[in-house]
């Protein structure tokens, strides 16, 4: 008899928790469940994104590609054009919407389209992009700057620190921006550094620029 009690008290007890929190605890297994499908149906989206980005940029490339020696056609740049326009309006979030604006501006600065060219480098700029692509993006702006005779902006836009990998590009580009402000002494000091990060001898006129600045100094 105690023990059928007890069997009893245990059914009563078990009847009296549902009773209190039953409701809660089927809302709670519905919202994990909800959760863990939707956790899944956003990561399967962010693929499906990654993946029609990919193959946009992808079409891009093949679009924009000429043959060594020729250039595209006018059929060829519309197309392309279109191509990374519509990579910045669908996947503006993506790192190949910054890579077809940088396309659009080389596109641009070749048709000496100065103002577009810079348009399209500030939009990169305003994605926040990677430490390297945000210092090809500022190295390219500070080019089109110099070249519009905005030399002190150029070198403000430039910064005073190379990103990893950048830096004999970013010191060669930073004396001719000095010797076009005619700060020779930096400038020299700007090639020497660049000079000296180039290890593979992929620069070779830093030297000559060095040696330019150096033969005018003793003159």
């Amino acid at each position: 008899m105690s023990e059928m009690r007890t069997e009893e008290e245990q059914v009563e007890a078990i009847k009296s928790w549902w009773k209190e929190n039953g409701r809660s605890t089927v809302i709670g297994v519905v919202i994990a469940v909800v959760a863990v499908f939707g956790w899944r149906g956003w990561q399967d989206h962010q693929v499906n994104t990654a993946n029609n980005a990919s193959a946009l940029y992808q079409t891009l490339v093949n679009q924009a590609s000429a043959q060594q020696g020729q250039t595209l056609s006018d059929e060829q740049r519309k197309s392309a054009s279109f191509i990374a326009n519509q990579l910045k309006t669908d996947y503006e979030s993506s790192s190949y919407a910054q890579y077809a604006a940088l396309w659009l501006a080389k596109l641009a600065a070749e048709q000496g389209q100065v103002d577009q060219a810079k348009t399209e480098l500030n939009w990169v700029l305003q994605q926040e992009p990677e430490a390297a692509v945000a210092q090809v993006v500022n190295m390219r702006l500070a080019q089109l700057m110099l070249a519009s005779g905005e030399a002190e902006a150029a070198l403000k836009q430039l910064g005073n620190t190379a990103a990893s990998g950048f830096e004999a590009g970013f010191y060669e580009l930073r004396g001719d921006l000095l010797v076009s402000l005619g700060r020779h002494d930096e400038a020299r000091k700007a090639y020497q550094s660049g000079l000296d990060a180039n290890t593979d001898n992929a620069r070779p006129l830093i030297a000559l620029k060095l040696d330019d600045l150096t033969e005018q100094s003793t003159n």
